[in-house]
């Protein structure tokens, strides 16, 4: 009904996602649109809480493109951490004053109240997944290490600890460069046996 080669086509698309990981207030961008790049650090020019994440052209599963791929400028508002199926308060409201930022710049970029000017952007850019190793029956047989449990956007060196083996062997991180993990032990990734996804964090002039 609403794809860019319907009869309804639209602009713009924004989705709320909770997440059981400690993202806090994220936005996902999936590509280079510059709309939702310009939109994405308008926001995170007024709350410096919000984190901004980008798939660029690597979605992990291209074969399951997200409702946002129906508009050719889009935005993923991503919340947590918060266990599924619970309503916490300050995650609720925070969520909700975003929703109305994003309704509010919208409304003014439509009546040609936004300013032009250049704004500076955190981006951390998706650069690959990390699935949990498996056995021979498919069964996952290792955990996130609790050293990095919760630590979402935080430096993840060479030869770091990443996964704990059920056997209590630990497994590190084996690049050659600094990550930031983000979406660690997300609980709807387990279906995919992904741990966490890595980001390379850039800055940007828009």
């Amino acid at each position: 009904m609403f794809g860019l080669n319907s009869e309804n086509p639209i602009d713009f698309i924004f989705d709320i996602h909770s997440t059981t990981t400690n993202m806090g207030l994220t936005l996902i961008v999936d590509n280079d649109d510059l709309f939702s790049l310009q939109l994405a650090a308008y926001l995170s020019s007024i709350n410096s809480e919000i984190k901004v994440y980008s798939f660029g052209d690597l979605y992990p599963s291209p074969n399951l493109l997200p409702l946002r791929a129906l508009a050719q400028s889009s935005l993923c508002v991503e919340v947590g951490a918060v266990a599924q199926g619970v309503l916490n308060a300050d995650i609720f409201l925070k969520t909700e004053a975003l929703v109305y930022a994003i309704l509010d710049y919208l409304e003014k970029y439509n009546t040609g109240e936004i300013p032009s000017k250049q704004n500076t952007l955190i981006l951390y850019k998706y650069i690959e997944a990390v699935y949990f190793p498996r056995n021979e029956h498919g069964e996952i047989q290792a955990m996130v290490h609790p050293q990095l449990e919760f630590k979402d956007y935080q430096a993840l060196h060479p030869n770091d600890p990443m996964l704990l083996t059920l056997n209590g062997e630990t497994i590190p991180y084996k690049g050659e460069s600094i990550v930031y993990p983000t979406f660690i032990n997300e609980a709807a990734h387990y279906e995919k046996g992904m741990a966490m996804c890595l980001t390379q964090k850039h800055q940007i002039t828009i």
